[in-house]
């Protein structure tokens, strides 16, 4: 973990591990919190701000859930999606690329405008640490057409 977190802020740390620690020990607050107009995703956001280069968007930091019973629906985002799963697996298909699968402790990234979807497999669900950037006021993603 040392080297994963090389650099961080004790307050980036301390963010992180809070939200470990409440996924592992399953509270509940934590999965009911946010939304996502995403079927299938639960979206809790745990911090937001303004983008330092372009104010007029705001980076973004959460955790997505999505049972095993109800994979992802097809989506994308207008900017890149970086993440960390924390718990469970899925197959996880991008456009333009093979399916493939994602496990705890894999780091993925999806290219900004990529149609794509988790589809969880095993009985655990799927939990993921994002990050993303929006236009202020714009939805996180948006369903494929």
């Amino acid at each position: 973990m040392d080297r994963l977190t090389k650099g961080w802020s004790v307050g980036h740390r301390t963010m992180i591990a809070a939200a470990v620690l409440a996924i592992g020990s399953g509270t509940h607050a934590l999965a009911q919190g946010g939304g996502s107009d995403i079927k299938g995703i639960v979206w809790t956001e745990l911090q937001k701000l303004p983008l330092a280069s372009d104010p007029s968007k705001e980076e973004s930091i959460g955790i997505a859930v999505i049972q095993p019973s109800a994979p992802a629906e097809r989506h994308s985002h207008a900017e890149n999606e970086i993440g960390y799963v924390l718990a469970g697996a899925s197959l996880l298909e991008v456009e333009g690329e093979p399916t493939r699968t994602i496990r705890t402790g894999d780091s993925f990234a999806i290219p900004a405008g990529r149609v794509h979807r988790a589809k969880p497999v095993g009985k655990v669900p799927l939990k993921v640490v994002v990050t993303y950037i929006v236009e202020r006021g714009q939805p996180l993603a948006r369903p494929a057409r």
